[in-house]
């Protein structure tokens, strides 16, 4: 049976059937969803990420205030 399958998989392709095959290939949106998700999540993590650097420069006087402040009380 596995030389079979083997066989068939290395056997060459008639022309139909490779135009069908790419055409149902083309016709197929399922991994466009998986695509645009992917591009989503990767624009959220951006900006997650660009407003921590913003946040972290911005706020490192700050810390740096607090910091000198609890050092004066002990």
């Amino acid at each position: 049976m596995n030389e079979r399958i083997q066989a068939a998989a290395e056997a060459p392709m008639p022309a139909s059937r490779a135009r069908s095959t790419l055409r149902r290939f083309l016709a197929d949106a399922g991994g466009a969803t998986a695509i645009e998700y992917a591009m989503i999540g990767g624009l959220i993590f951006a900006v997650i990420a660009g407003s921590l650097k913003l946040y972290g420069s911005r706020m490192s006087g700050v810390y740096g205030q607090i910091g000198s402040a609890m050092a004066q009380v002990d």
